[in-house]
């Protein structure tokens, strides 16, 4: 039985870049899901003091569950170490 997928509040901006790179380059990704995780974007970007780090993490993570498939989401994880080490 695979893990929940979980997302830290800290490592959210994180999330909501390698979210959007996958997204994008993903020629599945639907046009839905697109519009939605950028509504996600907007919001956290045009008003950062309004949107605290738990709730963006809360907010990708529901994205993720209904859009990125598990084969997917272990990819993306592996993405998101990399960019830890940056």
């Amino acid at each position: 039985m695979p893990r929940p997928r979980a997302l830290q509040a800290d490592e959210a901006p994180l999330w909501l870049a390698v979210l959007l790179d996958y997204s994008f380059s993903d020629k599945n990704a639907q046009r839905a899901a697109r519009l939605d995780l950028l509504g996600i974007a907007h919001d956290a970007t045009a008003y950062p003091d309004d949107i605290p780090g738990w709730r963006l993490a809360e907010l990708l993570l529901r994205w993720a569950e209904q859009y990125v498939p598990a084969r997917d989401w272990q990819r993306l994880q592996a993405r998101l170490r990399q960019r830890r080490r940056k």
